[in-house]
Order: structure tokens, then C-alpha cells, then sequence
């Protein structure tokens, strides 16, 4: 079977509210000019795809001692907690996916919050994956996917006709909420904006001091920023498709 027949998936149509789409890239452009000059929709987006590979991956390997670093203390919890829930679930082990895999990554909603004197920005996700499952280099991990397939024809009681389709599709839809902590921007733009204001009254020799100084607060203010972390994920829908190019052959 060559590269072009292993890869074939079914055309996808997914329709996306206008107005929800529309008061999220509003939120966007807020979150860019009014929270962080320095972002960029576009590349968050990819950078999410990648978040969303690497989480899966985490999760479905079961390899709890990695997630602390992506995520925030909330979001481990819960993400370790639905882990053990879902250790012995074969669809789990099934969605293995990679960036090209991911055919849609859909902000859903930004919101940006101020709680205790910190500030945080979230962006909802929605990502939808899509792969053949005869996709794969590895005629281990081809064999690996196709016992899976098995068990859970076997678990749900397929049909044959069903099985019997040229090309089984993996599909799924992927939630993840992505949160930021900007309270050491937030400050930093503060404390910037207070040095300003006193330096009229400096004396000439201190102000190369007082730029060190403002400086060194930048750079430690970096180191205590972890950027975007994954407080929330879910995968909302599963399901195998099954799938016939041309369905009126003749055998």
C-alpha cells in the first residue's frame, strides 16, 4: 500500500458559530493590545497543536511525572485523576496523533481574570483529529494498532460488514484550556512606570544604577514566568469511522 492510500481520510466540514467566532478573535485582539503587545494568535495556535501531540501522548503512556511541568497545580490534578480512570481504556491508546493529524484547531473562548492581586489570561481550544489507521511507518506499532482494533471490536460487538470497510478511521475532538499567568508582566510594567516618574527627581549619578537595577528586574521577572501552562483537557468525542472511498463497488 503506498504513502497516498495509507493517509486517506474523509473529508472534513466542521461548522463553527459565526458569533462565537467573532466575539473570540475580539477577545484575541483584546488580549494582544491591551494584556500582551507581544502576542501572536497564529503562532499560539501552532504552538497549541503541538501542546495538544505532547499532552496526548503523556496521557495516553500514563507518564503522571511529566505533566507537572505542563500544566498548572489544578490541571494536574484533574488530569492525573481522569489518568487513572482511563488506564485500561484501549480507545485511549488508540489517538496517536501527529501535527498532521490535527485538522482543526479552533479557539473557542478567551477570557482574561484578576483574582488576589494576580492576573491570568485563558484560551479555550478545540482541536479535532483525524487518522487512518494504517498510517503508520512502524509494522510493530502497524500491528500494535491493529490488535487494538480488534479488542474493542471485540468489547463492542462490531458488526463484520463494518469492519470489513477498506480504511478505519481514528477519530476524536480534544478540549484543552490553556491559562497564563501575567501578574510579573503586570507588575514589572508597574514598577517600570513608578521608576519613570521618580527619575526626574534622581540625581544624574544614580541613574545609571537605577537602569541596572530596573534591568535585573526584567530578567528575574522572565525566570518566574512559565508562560502558558494546560489547566484544563479533555477528550470530548472518540469514535473509529469507518470509512469506503468508493462505497457502489462491485466485489
Amino acid at each position: 500500500m503506498n504513502e497516498q492510500q495509507r493517509k486517506i481520510i474523509p473529508k472534513l466540514v466542521y461548522l463553527h458559530n459565526p458569533w462565537k467566532y467573532l466575539v473570540t478573535k475580539f477577545n484575541m485582539w483584546r488580549l494582544k493590545w491591551l494584556w500582551d503587545y507581544g502576542f501572536c494568535e497564529t503562532e499560539f495556535v501552532e504552538g497549541s497543536k503541538q501542546a495538544a501531540i505532547v499532552m496526548t501522548d503523556i496521557i495516553r503512556q500514563q507518564g503522571a511525572e511529566q505533566l507537572s511541568e505542563l500544566t498548572t497545580p489544578v490541571g494536574f490534578q484533574q488530569i492525573t485523576r481522569d489518568m487513572l480512570l482511563s488506564r485500561n481504556d484501549t480507545r485511549l491508546q488508540l489517538v496517536r496523533f501527529e501535527k498532521e493529524h490535527i485538522r482543526r484547531a479552533i479557539p473557542m473562548k478567551v477570557a482574561t481574570r484578576k483574582n488576589f492581586g494576580r492576573k491570568y489570561a485563558f484560551i479555550d481550544m478545540l482541536f479535532v483529529g483525524l487518522r487512518n489507521t494504517k498510517d503508520f511507518d512502524s509494522p510493530a506499532e502497524l500491528a500494535e494498532i491493529n490488535d487494538l482494533l480488534r479488542r474493542m471490536d471485540i468489547e463492542l460487538k462490531t458488526p463484520h460488514e463494518i469492519i470489513s470497510v477498506p480504511h478505519r478511521i481514528v477519530f476524536a475532538e480534544i478540549f484543552i484550556r490553556f491559562r497564563r499567568d501575567y501578574t510579573a508582566e503586570w507588575r514589572r510594567k508597574q514598577d517600570s512606570s513608578l521608576k519613570q516618574n521618580d527619575a526626574h527627581s534622581l540625581e544624574q549619578t544614580e541613574s545609571s544604577s537605577s537602569a541596572e537595577d530596573l534591568l535585573m528586574g526584567r530578567i528575574l521577572s522572565r525566570l518566574n514566568d512559565p508562560g502558558w501552562s494546560v489547566s484544563f483537557y479533555k477528550i470530548l468525542t472518540f469514535d473509529v469511522l469507518n470509512f469506503d472511498p468508493k462505497p457502489n463497488r462491485r466485489f
